[in-house]
């Protein structure tokens, strides 16, 4: 954490205007909140209708009242009683008592049945993707939690960690979901020592964290995506239609989305994208932008970004079952039920494209898989050879570019050791002096 740097962001007109943003003290939390949610999307967020607050104003409400009529605040929070709270609270939809009032509480006034509950107390996948809406209700109402803001992007959360130096405890990965609940305190004790240590305000944290650390990173200039090498079958819901049925309307060839998909997706992978029912057939082909994003607070777990979206023409559920070679894949023998992050070969891509072909489409608009068999090294006689014709062209065909990594630089690995390692990825005395550089500009 460098002081010097940080008191001057504070000083600057952005500083003090993020810092001011998350200022707890409010009375009206809904309305800051989504100024919050709206402001967070120069960090990776999707964007927001301004309809959205209507949504926030009745959802804070129903939360707030049925944890405080309920008892579900306990008096001091420690690990454990947040372990305790987590376990035990379930969302009651309000209902009304026999005088008419609306209440929450589970007494023999009213009856409750399954049809009465927003979210039930052992829903612990549905708990852990609450996070980011449950952090900022308790963060508006308790000192000791903090806001989780980009639950899609938790990569930019780790990594403008990282370049503060704060050390993240480490993601439980895991199919106990009741794990990715408890680890949200983890991550506040983690930054509430990380804000003592420095002498900072709930808001001055968070707007470090959030947007001050976010200037440390420079963004590698936008250049071409590697050859894909995997090919990824993932779903899009009633949700995405209206985004898919403007694909290459408004932004033309710029359209990007972050859908579910694989962990091992790499950045410059083929997507198919298959619209679920009602629609229920193939709608486009896409290509990564990122690698595979791991998300605790998620309920799809693992996204990528994904641009260069190309229609294909309709490809029914229906067709794939009566394709002699579709309808032996797996997924399609299951009817294409949990398609998110389904890995493809390169044989059934290559007879999706054959049905692409056949329905009236182009196969030479859609992306190939890259051939590796055209590669020539040349001749390698040194190490440095290694460095220059092998290491060199892999890590820019797997998307890295030169800014991201220095070579040979000294680290003192001991007293009286040094370590000079070939590679260092993203060495943080660059991003500083970036930083630097643009805090002088403002003051």
């Amino acid at each position: 954490m460098n002081k010097q740097l940080w008191n001057m962001y504070k000083e600057s007109s952005k500083g003090k205007s993020c810092i001011e943003l998350f200022n707890p003290e409010v009375e009206d939390i809904a309305l800051s909140a989504f100024n919050i949610r709206k402001y967070s999307c120069n960090w990776g967020e999707d964007s927001v209708e301004d309809s959205y607050i209507d949504n926030l104003y009745g959802k804070f409400y129903v939360w707030y009242h049925n944890f405080d009529q309920r008892g579900f605040f306990p008096k001091e929070w420690t690990k454990e009683t947040y372990e305790k709270f987590a376990e035990e609270y379930d969302i009651l939809k309000p209902a009304k008592d026999k005088k008419g009032n609306v209440q929450y509480n589970d007494d023999d006034t009213i009856i409750f049945d399954e049809d009465s509950y927003f979210l039930k107390k052992n829903q612990y996948r549905h708990k852990a993707a609450e996070i980011p809406f449950l952090s900022l209700l308790l963060f508006y109402n308790f000192d000791v939690f903090k806001p989780i803001l980009l639950p899609r992007r938790f990569d930019i959360i780790q990594r403008n960690c990282d370049a503060l130096g704060i050390e993240m405890p480490s993601i439980p990965h895991s199919k106990d979901y009741k794990s990715y609940v408890n680890y949200y305190y983890e991550i506040c004790e983690c930054w509430n020592k990380f804000q003592k240590e420095n002498e900072m305000t709930d808001a001055e944290l968070c707007a470090c964290i959030y947007d001050f650390a976010n200037m440390l990173i420079e963004e590698p200039a936008i250049d071409e995506l590697p050859k894909p090498t995997n090919i990824w079958l993932t779903g899009a819901d009633k949700g995405d239609f209206t985004f898919l049925d403007t694909l290459g309307k408004i932004h033309g060839s710029n359209d990007q989305s972050i859908w579910a998909c694989n962990e091992r997706t790499r950045r410059g992978d083929i997507v198919v994208l298959y619209c679920t029912s009602p629609r229920s057939y193939i709608h486009s082909i896409w290509r990564s932008n990122s690698g595979g994003i791991f998300n605790p607070f998620d309920y799809y777990h693992c996204r990528t970004k994904v641009c260069n979206g190309i229609l294909t023409p309709h490809i029914s559920i229906k067709d794939l079952k009566n394709d002699k070679y579709m309808s032996k894949i797996p997924i399609v023998k299951r009817n294409l039920q949990g398609i998110n992050g389904i890995e493809l070969s390169a044989k059934d891509y290559s007879e999706l494209l054959r049905m692409i072909k056949g329905m009236g489409g182009k196969t030479t608009d859609y992306p190939k898989l890259f051939d590796c068999s055209k590669v020539d090294f040349g001749e390698i006689k040194l190490e440095k050879d290694v460095e220059n014709k092998i290491l060199i062209p892999l890590l820019k065909k797997m998307g890295y570019t030169e800014s991201d990594w220095t070579r040979q630089l000294s680290q003192k690995a001991g007293r009286k050791e040094k370590a000079i390692p070939d590679f260092v990825f993203s060495p943080r005395e660059k991003s500083i002096s970036r930083m630097h550089q643009w805090l002088l500009r403002q003051n």
